[in-house]
């Protein structure tokens, strides 16, 4: 091959390399595609890269190619003042020794020596910054006695110009993730706490629920218990969806409404849920006060609604045009009376007003055939 073509080829490899670091997010895929680019680039059949062990002073075969098992990933050199790769690390440069047999600045480890390797080149990799930090090395080996001439270490040095920036990207990522799955951990343990805790003061209300001296005192107790329960089962559905930002809206929903008709079962009548939800995911900050929302909507109609005949409350939410949700309740009762109107009927129907304005929505209350409510917003 001439030197032009010899030239093209590495350009070529150069590229090739750049693309796949490029692509790629698994930094020992890169390391590996390095020598097997390289080793094919001059021909040598063996190349490795070597990552330096601060704790242990010394160096890891990180990526090899046509070296036996228990070479890559296995094998460590030491990094002692008669190692080459030392020398290269600390001067800064790449350092050749064509015949290792006649060498006599460095000792070399026997496993390279059972492999027949005769020829060395070591290229440090630094990565980028103001200090000049070393990765490790790029070490390419020959079986064959090779110069590694002028125009090889050039294109050797370039090519570890390109590693390094590669090199420190894929760890900035790894700490940025590993940093990111340390945070989801500790929220996930959070949300625990939170569910738990939420669960005892909702016995501890129902503890005094039960002792309550007057109605009045029962029945809000009730109702703050109702609530607190709603919270709960937000961080509940959290932690089992295994996220700390997003909670699937069937399972939530459906178990809230199923959990307000099982505790007000026998003073309403029969009722029937009738559940349409699609699949969506919502945030704690839609599924707060949607959840409350229900809660109070389902509460006044147990309560008011079907006067123990026993009746159907159906919801229906589903994803609406512009990114928008649209939840409907309704139920079959006696429905709201004319008058008063529906903002002053009472502290539930208040608290759904606010809850509302917190979602962005305008509730639309109808009195045609029971009771319904619908509501359009965005969820954030």
């Amino acid at each position: 091959m001439s030197t032009q073509d010899r030239m093209v080829d590495r350009q070529k490899v150069l590229g090739d390399f750049g693309e796949f670091a490029l692509a790629s997010e698994s930094l020992d895929e890169i390391l590996q595609r390095a020598c097997e680019l390289v080793a094919r680039a001059l021909g040598t059949r063996f190349a490795k890269i070597l990552e330096i062990d601060h704790q242990r002073n010394d160096l890891l075969v990180k990526a090899g190619v046509g070296w036996p098992p228990g070479v890559v990933g296995v094998v460590r050199l030491p990094m002692s003042e008669h190692s080459s790769e030392t020398y290269s690390i600390e001067q800064g440069v790449p350092v050749v020794t064509p015949d290792i047999n006649q060498e006599d600045r460095f000792e070399f480890p026997s496993f390279m020596k059972a492999q027949g390797i005769v020829s060395i080149i070591n290229v440090p990799i630094f990565l980028p910054g103001l200090k000049r930090e070393a990765y490790g090395l790029l070490q390419v080996d020959s079986p064959e006695v090779h110069e590694f001439g002028d125009e090889e270490q050039q294109f050797l040095r370039t090519y570890t110009t390109i590693l390094g920036p590669v090199i420190d990207r894929l760890h900035k990522i790894q700490e940025l993730q590993l940093a990111f799955d340390q945070n989801q951990r500790l929220l996930h343990a959070l949300q625990h706490r939170i569910k738990n805790h939420l669960g005892i003061v909702r016995r501890l209300v129902s503890m005094r629920e039960r002792v309550a001296g007057t109605e009045e005192a029962h029945q809000e107790l009730a109702v703050i218990g109702e609530r607190i329960e709603t919270l709960r089962l937000v961080h509940e559905h959290l932690y089992s969806a295994g996220t700390v930002g997003h909670l699937p809206a069937g399972p939530y929903l459906t178990a809230l409404a199923e959990g307000l008709c099982k505790m007000h079962e026998g003073g309403s009548g029969a009722v029937r849920l009738d559940l349409s939800i699609m699949e969506l995911e919502l945030t704690p900050n839609t599924a707060v006060p949607l959840g409350l929302i229900l809660n109070e909507f389902v509460t006044n109609s147990l309560k008011y609604a079907f006067d123990g005949q026993g009746g159907v409350i159906t919801l229906d939410v589903r994803p609406h045009p512009e990114g928008r949700i649209r939840v409907c309740l309704s139920d079959s009762g006696k429905g709201l009376p004319a008058e008063p109107a529906p903002e002053a009927t009472g502290t539930g129907v208040k608290l759904i007003e606010g809850l509302s304005r917190q979602l962005g929505a305008q509730p639309v209350w109808s009195r045609d055939h029971g009771t319904t409510l619908c509501l359009e917003f965005v969820p954030t």
